[in-house]
């Protein structure tokens, strides 16, 4: 299992105070202070995330710059955001904000830092990089206001960020033949002979390498499946292999990088399309 830091490259605050505008500074502000709301915006670059990661939790950690005291009862909501902000973004022309992905911390503690799970805001993000134009923090009540240290806060130690776990799932990497396949039949195996036209009793060999770690005392099991659609018929031909990784006797995790060579009968012909995909879990 692996992690990573990830802190906020960006954040802004938007208030009714200022609608044309907005507040870039070294804290954000989120909450009410009996005339004006405060809502405040972060953004991450997770490019630094596998992007064949799967994602075991990502937590959220603020720095607090005030209220210093102990209220579970108040809470800030946490949203993705379906626009990108700027310096440009105001209270009157605010990102759109998915509701439908909900989180929450309570800012009110004792603590210096407080923190909440992103895990399925990151993990959306993952699976749609596009979709990251990072989250929103706000109050649907006007109960309390609080601030905490920004993305360009000169107190380094107060910059928001996200601690995200992550394990790699298993993988696959099609290799075209490094020797190609010839129309070539030889008792000999070499190239003296060569035929005039394809014969379509000899296949075409596709090499797949499999990546990934099995965890460990598990034994897990793969099938690769290489689909080939022909050209002008449309006909699918559906080729498997199949493995077992055994590190059940092992107490720590098991690497996996393994090739395989995968035969194709009747052989490719030109225009003939290929998928590969990889199915597994594991076993007992």
């Amino acid at each position: 299992m692996e992690s990573i830091i990830i802190p906020s490259t960006k954040s802004l605050t938007l208030t009714n105070k200022i609608p044309d505008g907005n507040i870039n500074e070294d804290t954000i502000t989120i909450g009410n202070d009996g005339l004006y709301t405060y809502s405040s915006f972060l953004f991450f670059d997770i490019s630094k995330i596998p992007s064949n990661a799967k994602i075991s939790n990502a937590e959220l950690v603020l720095f607090k710059t005030d209220n210093f005291y102990k209220d579970n009862r108040k809470f800030i909501y946490i949203y993705p955001i379906f626009d990108y902000f700027s310096t440009y973004t105001t209270y009157k022309n605010p990102p759109e904000v998915n509701n439908l992905i909900e989180g929450k911390l309570h800012p009110l503690t004792s603590k210096v830092s407080v923190t909440a799970s992103l895990t399925k805001i990151v993990s959306l993000w993952l699976r749609n990089s596009t979709s990251n134009k990072g989250i929103i923090l706000c109050k649907k009540r006007n109960d309390f206001i609080t601030s905490f240290g920004s993305s360009i806060c000169k107190d380094s130690y107060l910059t928001p960020f996200i601690n995200v776990t992550y394990t790699i799932k298993n993988t696959i990497i099609i290799h075209e033949n490094s020797t190609p396949m010839k129309v070539i039949c030889c008792p000999c195996h070499c190239n003296c002979n060569p035929h005039p036209h394809p014969d379509p009793s000899i296949p075409t060999i596709r090499q797949v390498e499999v990546t990934g770690i099995v965890a460990p005392t598990s034994i897990y099991v793969i099938i690769v499946t290489l689909t080939v659609t022909r050209r002008g018929t449309s006909h699918i031909d559906n080729y498997y292999i199949t493995d077992e990784y055994d590190n059940s006797a092992s107490n720590t995790p098991l690497a996996i990088d393994k090739f395989y060579n995968i035969a194709v009968i009747p052989q490719e012909n030109p225009g003939d399309t290929e998928q590969i995909h990889l199915s597994g879990s594991y076993k007992g």
